[in-house]
């Protein structure tokens, strides 16, 4: 017993003087089931991803939990020293310094099980009414027809409320990630029923998911320092095509 104390005795020391010299790290995030959520288990898959690497890192992840806006308004000004997880888009890059990946996500149309979608081109939803949350990046094509005004979507405050509005027959169809839907398409649907809403067979995009830091000094020495602990720690993550074809 007094051998096994003496082996045990430095870890716990290292232990703790990790936990008194980590540098904090203030993210913000959101609610964004099965990613990230504040009573999820380890807060969410891409949280404990983010966290493992910040341990790698030396640094001590400190998250908020805020609706989207304010997460993107928080990491703009400053008050957190940036948020995740976000899409790769060329105006968000004007902002901010993209780290490596940290999950991935497959997006596509939502509708309800009872209604067939015709459309081959994005041009073609023009006639739908296409549910899209408030502020979320979609898909570059999807926002470039938008902001052309080719496509008009209805905006959402969350994905939940998209579903919502889907299921009541608010609007025709919903720009979802996959693994979203699936997580909330049970608590939306009926505990007797099937969710009356479908995943569509059509993928829009595979996207990698990224730690946003603002184009400052600061933040260029933190996404640095982040990507390093990335590749240092093996946690490198590559969203391929096969996230498609993934049941």
């Amino acid at each position: 017993m007094k051998w096994s104390l003496i082996g045990v005795l430095p870890l716990m020391v290292l232990m703790f003087a990790f936990s008194v010299c980590a540098e904090p790290l203030s993210l913000s995030t959101l609610e964004w089931p099965p990613f990230v959520g504040q009573d999820l288990p380890d807060q969410g898959t891409t949280s404990a991803r983010v966290r493992s690497i910040c341990a790698v890192a030396g640094m001590d992840l400190d998250l908020s939990f805020l609706p989207w806006k304010r997460v993107l308004m928080d990491a703009r000004t400053g008050t957190t020293q940036g948020y995740f997880p976000e899409y790769r888009s060329v105006d968000r890059e004007k902002e901010f310094y993209f780290s490596q990946a940290v999950g991935c996500s497959v997006v596509g149309l939502v509708h309800r099980r009872d209604v067939t979608l015709d459309w081959t081109r994005l041009e073609d939803l023009a006639s739908y009414r296409i549910g899209v949350v408030d502020g979320y990046v979609n898909t570059e094509e999807f926002d470039r027809l938008v902001d052309m005004g080719v496509l008009y979507p209805v905006k959402c405050n969350s994905d939940e409320l998209a579903l919502r509005m889907l299921e009541a027959g608010r609007i025709d169809a919903a720009v979802m990630d996959r693994a979203v839907f699936r997580h909330l398409s049970g608590r939306v649907a009926s505990p007797q029923t099937p969710s009356p809403m479908v995943f569509g067979e059509k993928i829009l995009a595979v996207h990698s998911l990224h730690v946003c830091f603002p184009r400052t000094p600061a933040g260029k020495a933190l996404v640095e320092r982040f990507n390093r602990a990335i590749v240092s720690g093996g946690l490198a993550l590559i969203c391929a095509s096969e996230f498609e074809a993934a049941p």
